[in-house]
């Protein structure tokens, strides 16, 4: 992949169309017990379970449109266009925050044609997720949907993508599962990707990807394209990191991370290209340099200064080995790891230093706000 193809990712975050969410199987025949549908056994009751699960999730999107200026217009025209998926029955819907920053004012409309007022009551732009919400009339009764275990997803397993790109709503597509645990070069340090072949394009932003049990396992967010549109590499924000933030959004309207205040680094070629003027020239060298047999843990580049990590007395070339009595098995798995610590919390960092391990207790701070983007959003 060139790295023309690698930065125009930054610029593919879907941020127009009506996305769909996904409801659970209790919702194909009526009312049922939320008991998920058994795997079919032939190619007609493959078909079957396509068109059930997306019968089902149409009750779980939501139309979100947006303007940041003034009112809409005679013809009603947003600014921006988006969807969410229903999380609970008192209104709150999940989408990704670039389809509502900014928003002074929001409308969500159901399948049905209703349509209500929302309003954003949280946000966590590191994680490119938003949490608003509805006031629903006593009458209407809302379906959310069930939120899966993206996990437990199997390379290869079949997953459908529900939204309505270039404006076509309420599409569904068909795919596989391509590839887990993604990066995607976004600028963001919270990042678990999905990575699926069902088609995604501009207008599936705040979208589902569903498994065929009709439960949620991704948020649509972004493809990386020289077109513009889909080429057969969409990703999903994993349900379980989107399950996180959105907790955390219900009750707090912010995401508070543990804050560490360090650089760190997998033991990879860009690594070795910041450690060239200090001699070393492979992997293999620094691993042997710091005392490894294998990459594992993450080299500190920097410590910033009066940051936990330097009052503790971390120093950069520690190798940090394991966080609050977890091994740490690389750089991602190490913002996950200290942002999921309340802030003020005391925990054991073990580094290897000259070759020895080392024990530091390091009283977390929270991590500070931060424009991780630095980029235009909104493709042109």
């Amino acid at each position: 992949m060139s790295e023309k193809t690698r930065l125009f990712v930054l610029a593919m975050i879907l941020v127009v169309g009506v996305v769909g969410g996904a409801a659970t199987a209790r919702y194909v025949e009526g009312n049922r017990a939320n008991v998920p549908m058994e795997l079919p056994r032939s190619a007609a009751e493959l078909q079957d379970t396509f068109a059930a699960v997306a019968d089902a999730a149409v009750k779980s999107v939501v139309h979100i449109t947006m303007r940041s200026g003034g009112d809409f217009d005679v013809f009603g025209t947003p600014e921006n266009v988006g969807s969410g998926v229903i999380v609970s029955a008192e209104g709150h819907i999940l989408t990704n925050n670039h389809v509502v920053e900014g928003a002074r004012q929001l409308h969500v409309r159901f399948v049905d044609g209703k349509e209500f007022e929302a309003r954003v009551i949280g946000a966590d732009p590191e994680s490119d997720l938003a949490l608003v919400k509805i006031d629903p009339p006593r009458d209407l009764k809302l379906v959310p949907a069930v939120l899966g275990d993206s996990d437990k997803m199997r390379v290869g397993d079949w997953v459908l993508a529900i939204g309505s790109p270039f404006g076509y709503n309420h599409t569904v597509t068909v795919g596989i599962v391509s590839a887990k645990h993604r990066r995607a070069q976004l600028n963001l340090p919270y990042q678990d990707f999905i990575q699926t072949d069902a088609a995604i394009n501009p207008g599936n932003s705040g979208g589902a990807l569903v498994n065929l049990k009709g439960e949620v396992i991704g948020v649509n967010t972004a493809i990386i394209s020289e077109s513009r549109s889909n080429e057969g590499v969409g990703l999903a924000i994993a349900v379980n990191l989107a399950k996180w933030v959105k907790d955390r959004l219900f009750k707090d309207g912010k995401v508070r991370r543990g804050f560490l205040g360090i650089a760190p680094y997998d033991f990879n070629r860009e690594l070795v290209a910041l450690l060239r003027d200090d001699g070393i020239g492979s992997v293999e060298e620094l691993l042997e340099e710091v005392g490894l047999k294998s990459p594992e843990g993450v080299y500190v580049v920097r410590v910033e200064e009066d940051s936990p990590a330097d009052r503790a007395g971390m120093r950069p070339r520690d190798v940090l080995m394991e966080f609050n009595g977890k091994r740490i098995s690389g750089q991602s798995d190490m913002y996950f790891r200290v942002a999921e610590v309340e802030p003020g919390t005391e925990v054991t960092v073990k580094v290897l230093r000259d070759k020895k391990e080392r024990e530091f207790q390091v009283t977390l701070g929270e991590r500070p706000p931060r424009d991780l983007y630095g980029r235009t959003r909104r493709p042109k």
